[in-house]
């Protein structure tokens, strides 16, 4: 018996379904979109601390 004559149990999917133009499209707008966010907050928190420094020398 080789490899190939074995069954695969029942359930188990043959191979993963490829995700949709749409959904990969939407998923990718998402994460650019809060990398975005995540870099103005970033770089509002360091105006914010850098402001805060001067005032309180």
């Amino acid at each position: 018996m080789t490899n190939t004559d074995t069954l695969t149990p029942d359930g188990a999917p043959c191979s993963p379904r490829r995700r949709s133009a749409d959904i990969r499209r939407l998923r990718r707008t998402l994460v650019i979109a809060l990398a975005q966010g995540a870099a103005k907050a970033t770089g509002a928190g360091l105006v914010g601390l850098l402001f805060w420094w001067i005032t309180h020398r």
